[in-house]
């Protein structure tokens, strides 16, 4: 039994719209949650109060949508949904700077310039010479340049949960374990991942380092380590979807 069973019951059976608002108040901390940890990866221009407004859009048709008779967990369907809004806002605002976006430009048409000089491998100095961007400059750019296309491709976050990733793909699946169930399975899955893919969902996930800080250790791109995240991921939700061991 769920512990609200009675207001969605209400809600959902006889449309009682204090039911409704006051389950919507009840997870209202969801909105915080996930605001909060999209918030700390973007610039200083973006206001928190935005994202927890198209938040809120996300937790309301979670409720709308959400059916308490199957026994699954609403804040595993509702933060994924939460989160798919905030997101789709931050697709539509160009939310970097001016000023920032203007040089990101800059430092794109020098990366293709030299792209296309054939045999010529991109380093750090040429960009400086290209662009007249100090060092730290191109790397801020290069971060903030790594979560748009993150949040172009609906791509997920640092800090967020593994289990809560594969869970927004797999939510009913996920949903019929207990939590250190699921948790057990996916360590077995993260162990038939390569080599490189396990070292750095342990960086990413447990370790919480940054992808800058990954591709620094694993001496990698920003770019190819993200490319290698959204690759183990993937892995894992198509070895967890066709797991036995969920039914």
């Amino acid at each position: 039994m769920l512990l609200d069973e009675s207001l969605w019951a209400k809600y959902k059976n006889e449309d009682d719209q204090q039911a409704r608002e006051k389950i919507i108040l009840e997870h209202i901390d969801l909105v915080r949650y996930a605001a909060g940890r999209i918030m700390v990866m973007l610039p200083n221009n973006i206001e928190r109060d935005d994202l927890e407004s198209y938040g809120i859009i996300g937790l309301i048709e979670a409720v709308e949508n959400f059916d308490y008779q199957r026994g699954y967990n609403f804040s595993t369907f509702a933060l994924p949904r939460i989160k798919g809004e905030i997101i789709d806002y931050l697709r539509r605002k160009d939310w970097l700077p001016s000023g920032m976006r203007s040089q990101l430009k800059k430092l794109m048409q020098a990366k293709n310039d030299l792209k296309a000089e054939k045999g010529k491998k991109i380093t750090e100095k040429d960009l400086v010479k290209l662009t007249d961007l100090d060092p730290d400059r191109i790397r801020t750019l290069e971060y903030y340049q790594n979560i748009s296309d993150n949040i172009s491709l609906s791509t997920d976050f640092n800090g967020v949960e593994l289990i809560e990733i594969i869970a927004a793909d797999l939510e009913e699946a996920v949903d019929k374990l207990e939590k250190e169930e699921a948790v057990e399975l996916l360590a077995k899955k993260i162990d038939r991942l390569k080599e490189k893919e396990k070292l750095l969902i342990s960086l990413y996930y447990y370790e919480e380092l940054t992808q800058a800080e990954i591709a620094e250790v694993m001496e990698l791109s920003a770019a190819r380590v993200s490319q290698l995240h959204r690759q183990a991921v993937s892995r894992l939700r198509g070895m967890l979807s066709r797991s036995k061991e969920y039914f």
